[in-house]
C-alpha cells in the first residue's frame, strides 16, 4: 500500500474526529460558526477520501478534480466560519476567489494541463486565507486570551505551509511529513478554535454572571432560591436591609422560620398548596421578625424551576420591603378607625381608652398612654402597657418643694419635671432633630438622653425613667384645646428605630382628634355645668331672699326686745328676781341675733370692713383657738404654703370659715383623726376652667381643710350650701354653718371646691382673690369700758314704730336730744321746719317713699353739715356694693345693743 494512502487515512480519521466535535457542539449550543467548521471539517475528510480514490485509479480525473475542489470548498467554509467567530461579516470576495479557483482546477485538469498549474493557485489561496484569518485572529485576540494567540499563529503557519506545499510535495521523502505537518496544525488549529469557543463562552457567562450579580446589588429587592423544602440556597445581599441578617446567616432556614408564629402558621399553609401544584405566587403579603425584633412586611414573589428531567428544585424569588406602604395604609386606617370611635356616643374616657388599644396594637407600640390635666398636675388620664409601679412613679409631673407644697417658676407657673413636663410646658427647643414644627418630642434611641450634661439638657429634673426601663423610641405628643396644651400622647417601645417623621405626623393628627373630642365633651360639660350653676345660683339667691327678708324683719323685732331688755336691766337692781328673767331674756335675743347674723352673711347682706391679710399669719393665730374647738383627740396639722400673696376681706369672716370647716370636720370623724389645713396660691386660666368652670380667671389664694372622717356622696355634697341642711342629729347643727361659708366667699369674689367620697374624707378648699393693692392696716375697735354719751340734737327715722319707740328710748338713756319721724316725708318737713341745728340724722335703709340714701340727700341741702348714720337688718346695695360699705359712709346694723350704739353715735359725731 503506498505511503500516501496510510497517511491520507490518518489524517482522514483526525479530521473526522474534529468533525464530529463541532457536530456535537454545535447540537448542543446551535452556533453558527461551530456549523459551518463541522461542515467544512467534513468537506476536508472527503477531500482525503477523494484522494484516496485518486491514488487508486490514476487515470479517473474525477475523483482528483473533486479532491481539489473539497480543498477549495473547506478551505471557503473555514474562512466563513471563522470570520463567523470572530465576528467579521462574511467575506463576498474570498468566495468569489473560490468560485474561479474552482473553475480554473476544472479547466486545467480536464485539459490534461500539469498539476503545477492546477495546485499552486489553490495552495496560493489557501496560504493567503490562512495567513489573513490568522492575522485576524490574532488582532481580535483579548487581553488574557492565549488560545487566540495560539491560534492565530497556527493558522498563519498553516499558510505558509501551505505556500510550500506546490513545492515539497514532489519530493518523496517530506511528502509524508508534509502531510502529518498539515495534519497537526488543521488539529492544532480546530483544537485551539474550539478552547477560543469555549474560553470567550465562560468569559461570557462570567460576565452575565457578574451582571446578574450587579442587577441584583443595585435592586432594592431582596432575591432568593429556596429548595423543594423551602431551605434557602441563595439570598442576595438585600436581606440584610430588609432584615438584618447576612445572607450566610440565612442559608439552610426557611421563610417561616423568619416570621412571628401565627404569620409563619398562616403563610406556611399558603405555600403548602401553591408548592403542591406547582404554580407561581406574586405579591403574597407576610410579616416577618426583623433582627432587632421590629415587624417588617414584604411582598413575595416566586417561580418554580425544575432540572433538565422536569424534576421540581424549588423556587425562585423576591421580596419587596413594603412596610412602609403598609404603615401608611395602617395609619389611615388607624386614623378612620379613631374618627370612628371618638364619633360614637358614649363615655369619652372609654372611648379614649379603645384608642389608646388600636394605637398599641395597630402600630405595634410596648406602651401607649394619655396625660391629661387635672388641677395643675397632668396625670395618665388612660394607658396600656404601662408598668403599674412606673405608673405610680410617675403619674404626677409637678415639682414639691421638701414640704410638700408647689413649686413654680418666676412667672408663678407650676414647674414640670421631665420630659413630658418640657412637652407640656411648650419649651421644647425648635430646631432639635428630636422636635417636630408641632412641638412633639421623638427619639429613636433614648439611651442618648442619659449622656447629656445638665447644663445641655433643656428637661427640667430629668427622671430617666422611661431609659431606665429599656424602653428605646419615645413619642411625646402634645394634645391642644384652645391653643392651650393640655395633655400629651405618651408611646414607648423597647425597640430602637420605631419612629419617622411621618410616624409623628400621623400621631399629631391623632392628638387633634383627641384634642377636639375632649373640647366637644368639655364644651358640653361647661354647658351642662354652667346651666347647673346658674340653676343653682338662682336657687341659692332665691333662699338668700328669703333668708335675708326673713333676717330683716325678725332684726327689727329683736331689736325691740334687745333694747327694752337693756333698759330693763339698767332700770332694776341686780339683786332682784326681774333683773334675771332680764339677763336671760338679753341673752337669748343676742344668741339669736348672731343666728340671724348668719342668715345674713349666707345671703351676702352683711356688713364688712375688708383689710388686707396675710393668710398664712390671720391662721397661725387660730391654730389654738381651732385646736380648743376641734378637742385633743384629733391632730391638727398645719401646712402653711410658702410666699403666698396677700388678700383683702374681713378677718372676722376667716374666723368663721375657719371655725365652720373645723367644726364640720371635726364632727365627721368618729372618734380620732387627723384634720390639715393647707394654703397656697393659684392662676386661673382657660385650662384650669376646663375642671373648675365655676372659677373666674385671676389669681387666688386657696385655703384647704381636710379630715380623713367619713366623707359625703353625691347627693349631700349637691346640697351642702343650702341653708338649714345638715347631715346631723336633731339639736347638733343649725345647718347654717356651710352656707355662710358659701355667702362669705362668694360676697369677696371666691369660689369653693369640695373633693368628697364616702368612707375617704373630705377636703374643703376656699379661694379668694390675690389683693395687688397697697397694703392697709385693719381698723381694730378699742373696747368701750363705759357707756360715752351726748347732748346732740339727733333725728331719728324709723318706718317701724316699735323700733322707732325703742332706739327713741335708748337715745335718750345717753342724753341725746331726739326728733323722731316714722317716714322719710315727716323727716323732710321736721328738717325744714324744726327748731334749732340737727346734729346727726338717723334712718332706717330700707323704707317706704324713699330709701335712707336719698332722704340723707334731701335733708342734707339745708343742713350741709348734718352727719348721719345708717341703720338696717341688711346693708342692700342703698349704701353699699355687694355688702361692702361705701367709703365715707356709716352704718350700725341691726339689731344693735345699748353700748354698740353708743360708741357708734360718738364714733360719727365726733368725725372732724
Amino acid at each position: 500500500m503506498p505511503w500516501i494512502i496510510i497517511a491520507a487515512i490518518a489524517t482522514a480519521s483526525s479530521v473526522t474526529v474534529l468533525a464530529l466535535v463541532n457536530v456535537y457542539l454545535y447540537s448542543r449550543y446551535k452556533e453558527r460558526f461551530l456549523k459551518l467548521w463541522a461542515f467544512a471539517w467534513g468537506v476536508h475528510v472527503c477531500r482525503y477520501l477523494f484522494l484516496i480514490l485518486s491514488v487508486l485509479w490514476p487515470a479517473n480525473l474525477v475523483f482528483k478534480e473533486i479532491n481539489y475542489l473539497c480543498i477549495i470548498a473547506s478551505a471557503v467554509i473555514l474562512l466563513a466560519g471563522t470570520r463567523n467567530f470572530i465576528g467579521s461579516a462574511p467575506g463576498h470576495g474570498f468566495t468569489s476567489t473560490g468560485t474561479v479557483l474552482a473553475l480554473w482546477t476544472i479547466g486545467t485538469v480536464s485539459a490534461g494541463l500539469s498539476t503545477l498549474y492546477t495546485i499552486i493557485p489553490i495552495f496560493a489561496f489557501l496560504a493567503f486565507t490562512y495567513i489573513r484569518i490568522g492575522i485576524q485572529v490574532l488582532k481580535q485576540a483579548e487581553q488574557g486570551e492565549t488560545a487566540s494567540r495560539v491560534v492565530g499563529w497556527l493558522f498563519i503557519a498553516w499558510g505558509i505551509h501551505q505556500a510550500d506545499y506546490p513545492l515539497l510535495r514532489p519530493i518523496e521523502w517530506f511528502a509524508p511529513w508534509g502531510f502529518l505537518i498539515g495534519s497537526v496544525l488543521a488539529t492544532g488549529i480546530a483544537i485551539g478554535m474550539i478552547l477560543i469557543y469555549f474560553e470567550r463562552m465562560h468569559r461570557g457567562l462570567q460576565e452575565k454572571e457578574m451582571r446578574h450579580l450587579n442587577l441584583i446589588e443595585s435592586s432594592h429587592n431582596w432575591i432568593w432560591e429556596v429548595d423543594a423544602n423551602a431551605c434557602y440556597t441563595f439570598a442576595s445581599p438585600q436581606v440584610k436591609e430588609l432584615l438584618g441578617y447576612a445572607p450566610e446567616q440565612v442559608i439552610g432556614k426557611t421563610p417561616f422560620d423568619l416570621m412571628p408564629e401565627e404569620e409563619a402558621s398562616r403563610i406556611r399553609t399558603i405555600f403548602a398548596g401553591i408548592s403542591s401544584r406547582r404554580e407561581s405566587f406574586h405579591r403574597l403579603e407576610n410579616t416577618n421578625r426583623h433582627k432587632d425584633g421590629r415587624l417588617v412586611v414584604l411582598e413575595t414573589s416566586g417561580v418554580p424551576y425544575f432540572d433538565g428531567h422536569g424534576n421540581f428544585l424549588g423556587y425562585r424569588g423576591m421580596d419587596q420591603d413594603i412596610t412602609e406602604h403598609k404603615q401608611a395604609e395602617t395609619r389611615r386606617e388607624v386614623s378612620r378607625e379613631v374618627l370612628q370611635v371618638l364619633n360614637e356616643p358614649g363615655d369619652l374616657k372609654v372611648s379614649v381608652q379603645r384608642i389608646i388599644d388600636l394605637i398599641k396594637v395597630k402600630l405595634d407600640f410596648s406602651a401607649v398612654g394619655i396625660r391629661l390635666q387635672e388641677g395643675e398636675d397632668y396625670p395618665y388620664w388612660s394607658q396600656s402597657g404601662f408598668p403599674q409601679a412606673m405608673l405610680e412613679q410617675e403619674n404626677t409631673l409637678v415639682e414639691r418643694s421638701a414640704d410638700g407644697g408647689l413649686c413654680r417658676d418666676q412667672d408663678g407657673k407650676v414647674r414640670l419635671e421631665c420630659t413630658c413636663g418640657l412637652v407640656i410646658s411648650g419649651q421644647v427647643p425648635q430646631g432639635h432633630p428630636n422636635v417636630t414644627p408641632g412641638g412633639s418630642f421623638w427619639t429613636n434611641d433614648s439611651f442618648l438622653l442619659l449622656g447629656f450634661p445638665p447644663d445641655q439638657d433643656p428637661r427640667h429634673n430629668p427622671r430617666n425613667v422611661c431609659m431606665h426601663r429599656k424602653y428605646a423610641s419615645l413619642a411625646l405628643v402634645p394634645i391642644r384645646y384652645k391653643d392651650k396644651i393640655v395633655g400629651l400622647i405618651q408611646c414607648n417601645d423597647h425597640r430602637k428605630d420605631r419612629f419617622t417623621p411621618e410616624s409623628l405626623q400621623h400621631l399629631e393628627g391623632i392628638a387633634a382628634y383627641v384634642g377636639a373630642a375632649l373640647m366637644r365633651k368639655w364644651s358640653e360639660e361647661e354647658r351642662v355645668t354652667l346651666e347647673n350653676q346658674l340653676q343653682q345660683a338662682q336657687r341659692m339667691e332665691s333662699i338668700g331672699r328669703l333668708a335675708g327678708g326673713v333676717a330683716h324683719d325678725f332684726n327689727n323685732m329683736l331689736g325691740v326686745i334687745i333694747g327694752h331688755a337693756g333698759l330693763g336691766l339698767m332700770d332694776t337692781a341686780p339683786g332682784q328676781p326681774i333683773h334675771l328673767h332680764l339677763q336671760e331674756i338679753y341673752k337669748a335675743a343676742e344668741r339669736s341675733a348672731d343666728l340671724t347674723r348668719q342668715l345674713l352673711a349666707f345671703a351676702r347682706k352683711q356688713d364688712i370692713k375688708p383689710q388686707v391679710l396675710d393668710l398664712n399669719e390671720t391662721i397661725a393665730g387660730m391654730l389654738k383657738m381651732l385646736q380648743r374647738l376641734i378637742g385633743e383627740e384629733i391632730h391638727l396639722c398645719w401646712q402653711p404654703g410658702s410666699k403666698i400673696w396677700p388678700v383683702k376681706m374681713d378677718r372676722s369672716q376667716i374666723d368663721q370659715i375657719m371655725a365652720n370647716l373645723c367644726v364640720n370636720a371635726r364632727d365627721a370623724i368618729a372618734s380620732v383623726g387627723n384634720i390639715t389645713i393647707k394654703t397656697g396660691t393659684v392662676s386661673v386660666d382657660d385650662t384650669y376652667r376646663l375642671h373648675h368652670p365655676e372659677a373666674a380667671h385671676g389669681e387666688y389664694v386657696w385655703i384647704s381643710v381636710s379630715d380623713d372622717g367619713e366623707g359625703m356622696d353625691r347627693e349631700t355634697l349637691s346640697h351642702i350650701f343650702e341653708p338649714f341642711f345638715t347631715t346631723k342629729g336633731v339639736g347638733a347643727g343649725t345647718g347654717l354653718g356651710l352656707a355662710t361659708i358659701y355667702g362669705i366667699v362668694t360676697q369677696n369674689r371666691g369660689f369653693i371646691n369640695v373633693i368628697s367620697e364616702p368612707g375617704l374624707g373630705a377636703t374643703f378648699t376656699i379661694h379668694i382673690p390675690r389683693h395687688s393693692g397697697v397694703d392697709e392696716a385693719g381698723v381694730q375697735q378699742e373696747e368701750v369700758q363705759e357707756l360715752p354719751r351726748g347732748r346732740e340734737t339727733i333725728l331719728l327715722v324709723e318706718d317701724e314704730p316699735a323700733i322707732l319707740q325703742m332706739t327713741t328710748m335708748l337715745l335718750e338713756s345717753l342724753g341725746y336730744v331726739v326728733l323722731t319721724a316714722g317716714s322719710p316725708s315727716e323727716a323732710i318737713r321736721l328738717a325744714q321746719r324744726g327748731p334749732g341745728s340737727i346734729d346727726l340724722l338717723m334712718t332706717d335703709v330700707v323704707m317706704p317713699e324713699m330709701n335712707g340714701r336719698d332722704l340723707a340727700g334731701a335733708v342734707t341741702k339745708g343742713h350741709p353739715r348734718l352727719k348721719c348714720l345708717f341703720m338696717s337688718g341688711y346693708t342692700a346695695d342703698i349704701i353699699a356694693h355687694h355688702g361692702v360699705i361705701d367709703d365715707g359712709l356709716f352704718f350700725i346694723q341691726k339689731p344693735f345693743s345699748l353700748p354698740v350704739l353708743a360708741a357708734k353715735l360718738r364714733e360719727v359725731l365726733e368725725q372732724v
